[in-house]
């Protein structure tokens, strides 16, 4: 198990171009966004971004036994752990957050649906588990702002031994054909949300950094060739548009 010297120099990159951003920016986004996430993310996605969310809770819940005990890492709003639910009422599922913002509409979400959903707020880097704690960790739509090497190996250490990390994210096309227009929809497409939704100054911000991550991130092969790298097996991915929005389901070696 080693991760290349191209991938460490590509996170050494990202956390040069993106650390002020990720330390100051984006929790001032998600102080604004909560309310009105899930329909930005509508209107940004031209409506695949709920339909895709389900695609990757049907393949997760393949992989999950009745009862199990998952953590939801950047959890924001509660999206992925209510799919679960509907899915699999005899789930225990725990969530953590960098965002009070984002937890409580998602506390508030559950509460609707009579459901209970263990909240924290924390950093997704250190993640305040003991070691082999859960069945499955899920990762959707947020590595984008995380050191994910870092954020990985947390998710690996917590992972009961067999234990699966399901993780889902936009990532970067690996077609240049299909990266250009993308880059430039996204832009424009962000950009109308926000006006869309009255978003605050620092959500505005953002409008070009959303693109700039995904231009620095990782293809979906290259994600697969990361999650080997930090110790993952058995690892399966499905993706639309090759790779616009990917998912990746891994296993944490038995022992």
């Amino acid at each position: 198990m080693s991760i290349s010297e191209d991938l460490l120099k590509r996170e050494d990159l990202r956390s040069l171009l993106f650390r002020d951003t990720w330390q100051n920016l984006i929790p001032a986004v998600f102080r604004d966004v909560p309310t009105y996430y899930d329909r930005g993310n509508a209107v940004a996605s031209l409506g695949h971004c709920a339909r895709w969310s389900n695609q990757f809770a049907a393949a997760i819940q393949k992989h999950l036994p009745r009862g199990a005990r998952v953590l939801d890492v950047c959890s924001g709003t509660h999206d992925i752990p209510l799919r679960l639910f509907t899915k699999d009422p005899t789930l225990e599922i725990h969530t953590v957050d960098r965002s009070v913002h984002m937890t409580a509409e998602g506390q508030r979400r559950a509460r609707e649906r009579n459901l209970t959903i263990h909240a924290g707020v924390c950093d997704a880097h250190v993640l305040p588990f003991p070691d082999n704690s859960f069945d499955a960790v899920t990762l959707q739509f947020a590595s984008r702002h995380l050191e994910i090497i870092k954020a990985f190996k947390e998710i690996h250490r917590v992972l009961k031994p067999g234990g699966i990390f399901c993780h889902n994210d936009m990532l970067r096309p690996a077609s240049m054909i299909i990266e250009i227009p993308y880059l430039a929809f996204l832009r424009f497409s962000v950009w109308f949300t926000a006006m869309l939704f009255g978003s605050s100054a620092e959500s505005k911000k953002c409008v070009g950094y959303f693109a700039n991550a995904i231009r620095h991130f990782y293809t979906p092969r290259e994600l697969t060739v990361l999650l080997d790298g930090v110790g993952f097996a058995g690892i399966e991915s499905g993706d639309f548009l090759t790779g616009v929005l990917s998912y990746h389901i891994s296993r944490k070696p038995k022992l």
